[in-house]
């Protein structure tokens, strides 16, 4: 008789949700891949208990009104249970250095559902997006439901904090007691985890992208952007993202390009800030603030443009960085960050120090200056992409990290 396909519960907190889909689309983006190999997978996002009546605020109002399940494009089904866990301020700083009490309050509300959940699939393997909440709840599984639990951590703070907040490394430490194996987006993450818990199985497991619609490349540019240099940025605006700075960097070789323009698309809390600086900057005609705007029109702003920039120190691999590659754009990112694992300075674009607003300008000097150089890395970052970092390629690789769990072998051999 044929053997039961691999049977994988994947748990995302941190997931698009119908009334948010831009809320972690590259959750989204890795359950479609995961849906297409062999086997079967069901994906569970707990989400905020927030009665109707009381959500005020967008991103309540998300909560309040996620229907219980809901199936995406690629026939991913996902299951969206209640539970007392809100990753919000203030309650997230709160219990941010000593998470336990809340992760215990999360485990009491979560309990039922989760157990009945792995009672009725029977997985053979769980995985979970962030040690801390949904590996820490894997942990607290009876024996009778245990199965091989890997995690994937996604921010270098949320590991690095652990030097500083003991209680936080403790219930890291419980997952790390439990997992067969600790994933990082980047190896300066892999380093740390290891670091901090020298008992870990830690390996690192990048990001993908999914391939770039060719009916986006059909579509000619605007008139408006005919004729012109585009350099591209999409980012939340938060201060860790430095966008005034990459405003500043422009501003000093706006001059000496006349035809390039700063794109910018997105929101948030630093949006006064960035007004501000094109402002005392006399950039309005050069610097474009465009607003937020859904994923397909960023892919298409993406391939409209000739290079894309993102200068946020501390990024451990943003996946908009590999949709520019996608689209074949040469990026300029800091040297800090993970996408610093798989790009090469000056092949396909160009990596600065954080921070560093000269440093900056001279790499989009250098690449509003040479438009064959400019060219050239974005054929090799768009090769580069398709070679080694579509989100089916990832995807495969994590089946045989699954598979190799599954079996009961206890190291991986890279």
């Amino acid at each position: 008789m044929p053997s039961r396909r691999l049977r994988v519960l994947f748990l995302a907190s941190y997931f698009p949700k119908p009334d948010n889909p831009l809320m972690g689309t590259w959750a989204l983006s890795q359950a479609q891949a995961l849906a297409r190999q062999d086997i079967d997978l069901l994906v569970a996002s707990f989400t905020s208990w927030v009665p109707k009546s009381l959500a005020i605020t967008p991103g309540a109002k998300a909560y309040a009104n996620c229907p219980q399940s809901y199936t995406w494009e690629g026939e991913v089904k996902v299951h969206y249970p209640r539970w007392l866990y809100y990753p919000v301020k203030p309650i997230k700083q709160w219990a941010y250095a000593n998470p336990t009490p809340y992760l215990k309050l999360a485990w009491w509300s979560a309990k039922r559902v989760l157990c009945q959940m792995v009672e009725e699939f029977q997985p053979d393997v769980i995985f979970c997006h962030h040690s801390l909440p949904n590996g820490w709840l894997v942990a607290q599984f009876p024996a009778h439901l245990y199965r091989p639990l890997i995690t994937l951590d996604h921010d270098f703070e949320e590991i690095t904090d652990c030097y500083i907040h003991p209680h936080r490394k403790g219930a890291i430490a419980v997952v790390v007691n439990r997992a067969w194996a600790m994933l990082a987006v980047a190896s300066r993450m892999q380093h740390d985890i290891q670091q901090l818990f020298p008992q870990a199985q830690v390996l690192t497991h990048y990001n993908g992208v999914e391939p770039i619609p060719k009916s986006l490349f059909d579509n000619r540019r605007p008139l408006e952007l005919r004729k012109k240099k585009i350099i591209l940025v999409c980012a939340l605006f938060a201060e860790r993202k430095g966008i005034p700075l990459l405003i500043e960097a422009f501003h000093q070789i706006a001059l000496a390009h006349p035809d390039a323009v700063l794109r910018i698309i997105g929101s948030g809390p630093d949006e006064e800030k960035i007004k501000d600086t094109v402002n005392r900057l006399a950039l309005n005609q050069r610097v474009q603030l465009v607003g937020k705007k859904p994923h397909s029109e960023v892919l298409q702003e993406m391939v409209w443009a000739d290079c894309f920039a993102l200068v946020g120190w501390n990024e451990p691999f943003a996946t908009v960085y590999l949709e520019a590659m996608a689209a074949g754009l040469p990026i300029v990112c800091c040297n800090d960050g993970g996408i610093n694992d798989v790009i090469s300075d000056r092949v396909h674009g160009f990596a600065v120090p954080p921070k560093n607003v000269a440093a900056t300008a001279a790499a989009l000097d250098r690449m509003l200056s040479d438009d064959a150089k400019r060219i050239e890395m974005g054929i090799q970052a768009q090769r580069l992409i398709h070679q080694k970092l579509t989100w089916d390629a990832r995807a495969k690789e994590l089946l045989g990290l699954f598979e190799m769990a599954v079996s009961g072998q206890m190291q991986y051999a890279a």
